[in-house]
Parts: structure tokens; C-alpha cells; sequence
């Protein structure tokens, strides 16, 4: 189960970031991540709550989106998801000549303030 670290890596962007903002209170934050991470979206909640303690993330809310892989495919030039991110081929051709598009990145989407 990676969702441990992957969550004190998903932490620590977020401090980081909140560096940009000094004293403005947060109500949520939206982490947007490709579904070729795996993750178990309570656990990583259950972890993100664990590591929030003390921090100035204690008490608000994770929100997680799953953004789908999809790829562009160099046989037949159309772009699409795919079945399976394991052995992703094109939803059109079934070419193997892909590459990825959406689905492989973690990233910070919004983060929302408190009014």
C-alpha cells in the first residue's frame, strides 16, 4: 500500500504552497490524480488526516478526482481513453503507438480560502 507516502508527498505540496498565501485560512483543497497511481481513496484521506494534525492543514478537507488516462494514438491520429492503463492501446486502432495525454500526474487543482 503506497497511499502512505504518496499522501506525505501530497502534504507537503500543499504547505509549500500555502508558503504563497501567509495567514489565509483554507477551507478545502482539490488534488487532482491520474488513475495510473492506484490509490485507495480512503485510505489516502484516513493518511491525509493523520498527517494534517499539527499542521495548518488540520481540519481541512481533502478532496480527491480521479482524472482518467487517455492517450493520442500515432497510428490513426485520434485521441481517447483506454481500457486498461497497464497495456494502454488505442480505443479506436488497438495500436499500441500511444502516448499519454492525461491520467499520469498528481496535481494541486484548487486550493479554496476561507471568506
Amino acid at each position: 500500500m503506497h497511499e502512505g507516502h504518496f499522501t506525505e508527498n501530497i502534504v507537503k505540496a500543499i504547505i509549500g504552497e500555502l508558503k504563497k498565501y501567509p495567514g489565509r485560512g483554507v477551507e478545502s483543497v482539490t488534488v487532482k490524480v491520474g488513475e495510473t497511481y492506484h490509490l485507495l481513496p480512503d485510505s489516502v484521506l484516513m493518511h491525509y488526516d493523520l498527517l494534517a494534525k499539527g499542521t495548518e492543514l488540520e481540519g481541512v478537507r481533502l478532496e480527491l478526482l480521479e482524472e482518467p488516462m487517455l492517450v493520442a494514438c500515432s497510428q490513426c491520429g485520434r485521441q481517447g481513453p483506454v481500457e486498461d492503463h497497464h497495456l494502454p492501446l488505442c480505443s479506436f486502432c488497438h495500436s499500441r503507438l500511444v502516448k499519454p495525454v492525461s491520467g499520469e500526474k498528481v496535481t494541486i487543482e484548487q486550493i479554496k480560502f476561507k471568506p
